[in-house]
């Protein structure tokens, strides 16, 4: 009896041992010895939202960097003007810009976009217009026109601009979707004191994974990227670290998994980071993240009352 438990318990461990060595090896694989797709074959232009600064921006030089024609859309003329301007001058390919703000509810605004995207050869949406909170709050504390603005700019915008795009996508067969997430959104128990955002970020997961599965057959690659911290004006961090890469690295990483995971990080430590927060116990990251933006929150109201 004993002697069969022993050899039971030593099939169990050899099974997670080899578990996780093969997630090892695939780590490894995938951030370092995969080749990348030929992302041409998806069209000839890319549409990104909030497009001007950060991981959006990062996104735009990386298309244009591999050839493709970029469409900017951002809510500032000039900003998008700026980048256009620049991209245009650096990797000498074509730029259209369109000035959008996606906090709205008003679907004749959205039709106006979509007469201005109309006629392109979209082969790649990158859904990467978001908000997050000022700083950690609890949900009492939030103006009833932040929620809204969260959800506008975070569910609505992406969803309503897939579905404007799926149907030409799925007649070529051919295309590619990426909707921009965040670990708020794949944390187990969800982020407390960013409630909103959190629900917001794993409504993107959800959707993303489902609508990959409903259009994989029809050619249509849809993929989430799930980020840590990375350097830009949402996050507030300005200095890069092991774990917070410049938006310029971390779209680099992130590009290369395109069209190989459905659902990534995109960036190598931000996967490590992602491994420990799905495997520690639900209680013990529950409490990391409440802890570490508890801390967040008390310094940002003494920086208020200090101002």
């Amino acid at each position: 009896m004993i002697e069969s438990i022993k050899g039971i318990s030593l099939i169990i461990g050899l099974g997670i041992v080899i578990r996780y060595a093969y997630r090892f090896i695939m780590f490894v694989y995938a951030f370092s010895l995969r080749a990348p797709v030929n992302i041409k074959k998806y069209g000839s232009w890319v549409v990104v939202t909030g497009a001007t600064d950060g991981i959006g921006k990062a996104y735009c030089h990386q298309f244009a960097k591999k050839g493709l024609n970029i469409c900017l859309v951002s809510r500032s003329q000039e900003k998008l003007n700026l980048v256009a301007s620049e991209i245009e001058n650096k990797y000498n390919v074509q730029t259209k810009v369109i000035s959008f703000d996606f906090n709205t509810t008003d679907d004749t605004k959205y039709q106006a976009l979509y007469k201005q995207l109309g006629g392109l050869d979209i082969g790649v949406l990158v859904n990467n217009v978001g908000i997050s909170y000022e700083h950690p709050m609890y949900l009492d504390e939030l103006q009833p026109s932040t929620i809204e603005s969260l959800i506008n700019l975070n569910v609505r915008s992406l969803t309503v601009l897939s579905k404007f795009v799926l149907p030409t996508m799925s007649e070529k067969k051919r295309g590619c979707i990426i909707n921009l997430s965040s670990f708020s959104g794949i944390a187990p128990s969800g982020v407390a004191l960013l409630s909103v955002y959190s629900g917001t970020k794993a409504y993107v997961e959800k959707f993303s994974l489902a609508l990959n599965t409903e259009y994989a057959k029809r050619g249509v690659f849809v993929q989430c990227i799930t980020p840590g911290i990375v350097v830009s004006n949402m996050s507030k961090v300005r200095r890069t670290s092991l774990f917070v890469p410049s938006p310029e690295a971390f779209t680099r990483s992130a590009v290369a998994t395109i069209g190989h995971e459905k659902i990534t990080t995109g960036y190598w430590s931000h996967e490590i980071q992602a491994f420990f927060i799905k495997s520690l116990p639900e209680f013990v990251t529950e409490k990391i993240l409440f802890d570490m933006h508890l801390g967040q929150r008390k310094r940002a109201l003494n920086k208020k009352k200090q101002n």
